[in-house]
């Protein structure tokens, strides 16, 4: 009895503990709610979520701020969190006691539930930044969207708080990947920071140890000061230790005291600290000033530039810069020109940001930055080589001055230059129209004395803003300077996660293969070559070489093995080339030539909407079917009218019509392409429009290879906007039917290619979405009578087979093959079976044509 007593009052004990636990949860999540509810209006951030995944296409990315390599003895310091009013007020008296000026990182939700600290703190003149909207870990498993909307709600708070925007943001233990990165940029963060020394209540036990802890740090180093709580694992330095079993709390520990002890170490942390940097007489900076910081080196150099005058390649350069030595008076070239009359006349114009080329060429670019590692530098000259590719190389103003013979050297080698720039990093983002003009102009005239014409502008790091649209389109208002374009990437794999990896490590995992079959044409890669990421100097070389093995040279394609019912990722030849932005500016598509296009826009003719009645009509006469399709969604009536055949009727001649259906990468539709070229025949293409759309969601839309499928000629149809079947709403299948058409046209609408012709995704009819297509203006709704299933065929030659005993006489067989990246086999068996047609291995040669041929 006594024993059952003690159990019930165990189970009581924690039913009690467990209560009260769940109420302190639910009060504090209901705070975080009803904080974000009742402030609702004024922190309300959809208009900034809206328009920041608008930005997110632009694959812009946040610059991270991290330790700086300089000569200079300064430090950044970095508060983490925010605490009581009465610990943060300590903390900022010290800052101004020692006058220091620091930055601080806060949660949104925790800046609106104390928005008096906040204002208190910008108000003694230091940096807010965002913490994201609540502190949390491991971001970089979110989604954009998620990222997005994270972002700009804490942005928002802090914004309505300050009255300022924060560009700063830093991520609580989260990899910055280059989706976090993006997502940071869209939301308005032009900087995210990142930091290696953590420092919270625990870490120093005296003065001595934050004394030896300043000692040995190194110049540039940024310091984060976790304001409340201990570090997490992420943040810990050096190896973690094995954690040892937790420690039985004595009974009558007052919890409340523990917290004020934590409070009051913080701040005793934080003196000790700002007392051992003011005692070894180290400036400290804040977070954003580190950014361009130079190294020894530069700074030398830079200094002593203007003893340096046989650097210049050009001898009339030289007695320029000699002159203007010794006339302080004399201007630089860029003030000789009124920018601001051209800013005005331009009236606000914005030059495109081209960040790949719309171009049928089988071409790509790399591009290049940084001259300063020499080692680096040759390595990549070498490797350029050895693969046959042309790159072209951005320079600054202080590289053109300091390195003459490296620019001579590449030039020399077959590359390209093109312009840098003077401001490499994202400050540039903050100057004017006029000064961004001014930099452009001056580095071009000092390229034009090394005798470089270039046409091609690059900013640092591919930061790009209104006022840098703004000033390529007035520079190009300049007599000479005519057609200058502004330049960033689409790929960039020199990236900070990937420090001390191996280029194996870098490819593998920035060019996943399941996501990229191959680079696509029209591509700009950009590589940073003076980044300290890699121990190795050759680890760039070695990153472009394999990625113009794998992915130029060769593609992928998933080939089906029978006996797993399993896909295997296997090699496709490409023979993409890579040449310079110069080479792909200039080589214009005509009729003869493929080479840059221009999008169509609205210059096109939509589809023509019918009534409910008429494509009712149109069901019965324009709609190609298939024997095998279920058309009981129709009355008996309705049924016997539709066609079954799948077939066309083409007055007793054998024609066959071989369609493609879906969507993939170059590797396997550049392969059947070249098939039908090689005989000399035209095919028809159904293609899901998402996959081709600029404006659409999908972050490697490929219009170029939708343009050089009309381009050869090919008929091209709707596979429907996102493969919606025809069980879809009709509201919602109307809007994806005509959206599919209209992004097509957006791309090809100017070349005789697009048809009104439809095909059902997986062949699937119901009435109403069949009825729908042709009320949305498409002419024909075409299935066919041969399914090859070429997507999961384990052989080339059993494709062959399945059209061979399928094949009607005196009729237009429409053959179902596949473009998509499971279709391995399908150009094979299509080379085949055109070669045994053309030997007549079927008796009589069928005619090979394209849907139009008969149908219009």
């Amino acid at each position: 009895m006594k024993k059952n007593w003690i159990i019930i009052t165990i189970i009581i004990t924690v039913a009690v503990g467990l209560g009260a636990f769940t109420y302190k949860s639910y009060t504090k999540n209901n705070h975080t709610e009803n904080m974000i509810k009742n402030d609702k209006n004024k922190y309300d951030a959809s208009a900034e979520i809206k328009d920041a995944l608008k930005l997110l296409s632009s694959k812009k990315q946040a610059e991270v701020i991290t330790n700086a390599k300089t000569s200079s003895n300064v430090l950044a310091l970095s508060f983490e969190g925010i605490s009581d009013a009465n610990t943060m007020g300590k903390i900022v008296e010290l800052l101004s006691e020692y006058g220091v000026k620091a930055n601080f990182f806060i949660p949104g939700i925790k800046a609106g539930e104390d928005p008096t600290t906040v204002k208190n703190i910008k108000k003694a003149g230091h940096v807010v930044g965002s913490e994201t909207l609540s502190e949390t870990r491991y971001m970089e498993k979110l989604s954009q969207k998620e990222l997005i909307t994270d972002f700009c709600r804490g942005n928002k708070i802090i914004e309505t708080i300050i009255k300022e925007k924060p560009n700063l943001l830093k991520c609580k233990s989260t990899t910055y990947t280059d989706e976090v990165l993006q997502a940071a940029y869209a939301s308005g963060n032009k900087y995210v920071v990142h930091s290696d020394h953590y420092l919270s209540y625990q870490s120093f036990k005296d003065y001595g140890q934050a004394q030896n802890y300043v000692n040995k740090l190194d110049k540039g180093t940024i310091i984060s000061i976790k304001v409340s709580g201990v570090l997490d694992d992420f943040e810990y330095e050096g190896e973690k230790e094995e954690e040892k079993p937790a420690i039985d709390k004595e009974a009558g520990i007052d919890e409340s005291a523990k917290d004020k002890r934590e409070e009051i170490t913080v701040v005793k942390i934080v003196e000790w600290l700002l007392k051992a940097i003011d005692e070894q007489k180290i400036t400290v900076v804040q977070v954003n000033e580190l950014v361009g910081m130079k190294s020894d080196d530069e700074t030398s150099s830079s200094e002593n530039m203007s003893n340096k005058d046989e650097i210049y390649i050009d001898e009339s350069y030289k007695e320029e810069k000699n002159t203007s030595q010794g006339n302080s008076e004399v201007k630089n070239s860029s003030d000789l020109v009124n920018f601001k009359e051209l800013i005005e006349k331009n009236n606000g114009n914005l030059a495109p940001n081209i960040s790949e080329f719309y171009t049928t060429k089988k071409a790509l670019s790399y591009t290049f930055r940084g001259l300063g590692n020499e080692t680096a530098l040759n390595s990549v000259l070498i490797s350029l080589d050895k693969i046959k590719a042309k790159g072209t190389f951005f320079v600054t103003k202080d590289e053109i001055e300091k390195y003459p013979d490296r620019i001579a050297n590449i030039l020399k080698k077959g590359h390209e230059i093109g312009n840098g720039g003077i401001t490499i990093s994202s400050s540039l983002l903050d100057k004017s129209t006029e000064e961004i003009c001014k930099e452009i102009y001056e580095v071009d005239n000092l390229l034009k004395k090394i005798g470089v014409n270039t046409k091609a502008y690059m900013p640092g790091y591919g930061y790009v803003d209104a006022e840098v649209q703004e000033a390529l389109s007035v520079i190009n208002k300049i007599h000479g300077i005519k057609g200058y374009e502004l330049f960033t990437y689409s790929k960039s794999p020199i990236n900070h996660k990937y420090k001390n990896m191996n280029a194996e490590e870098v490819v593998r995992d920035y060019l996943t293969v399941n996501t990229y079959m191959s680079l696509r044409k029209g591509e700009i890669v950009y590589f940073r070559l003076d980044s300290d990421l890699f121990e190795d100097k050759n680890t760039v070389a070695n990153i472009i070489e394999l990625i113009t093995a794998n992915y130029v040279k060769n593609g992928h394609a998933n080939k089906y093995n029978e006996a797993t019912q399993s896909y295997v990722l296997v090699e496709k030849p490409l023979n993409y080339s890579v040449e310079t932005l110069s080479e792909l500016q200039h080589t214009m598509e005509s009729a003869s030539q493929l080479g840059r296009y221009r999008m169509v826009g609205n210059n096109f003719n939509s589809l023509i909407r019918r009534s409910y009645e008429e494509a009712l009509s149109m069901m019965k006469s324009n709609y190609i079917g298939n024997k095998y399709v279920d058309l009981s969604d129709l009355n008996e009536e309705e049924q016997v009218l539709m066609d079954k055949t799948g077939t066309i009727d083409t007055n007793g001649e054998d024609v066959i019509f071989f369609t493609f259906d879906d969507w993939g990468g170059d590797p396997v539709v550049n392969e059947i392409l070249d098939v039908l070229n090689k005989h000399k025949v035209k095919g028809s293409f159904f293609v899901i429009s998402k996959y081709i759309d600029t404006n659409g969601d999908v972050s490697n839309a490929n219009p170029n290879l939708l343009r050089t499928i009309a381009f050869n000629g090919h008929d091209i149809g709707s596979h429907n906007y996102n493969h919606e079947t025809l069980d879809t709403n009709k509201n919602k299948l109307e809007i994806s039917l005509v959206k599919s058409y209209d992004a097509m046209a957006n791309v090809i609408g100017d070349l005789n290619s697009l048809r009104p012709y439809f095909r059902p995704p997986t062949l699937l009819v119901k009435k109403e979405g069949l009825a729908q297509v042709f009320e949305s203006g498409f002419k024909y709704s075409i299935n066919g009578n041969i399914s090859t299933h070429d997507y999961e065929s384990s052989s080339s030659q059993e494709i062959v087979h399945s059209l061979e005993e399928s094949l009607i006489k005196g009729r237009g067989n429409i053959i179902v093959m596949h473009m998509n990246n499971q279709s391995y086999y399908t150009a094979e068996a299509l080379d085949i079976f055109l070669t045994n047609n053309e030997n007549g291995v079927y008796g009589t040669k069928y005619k090979i044509a394209k849907l139009s041929d008969y149908l219009e």
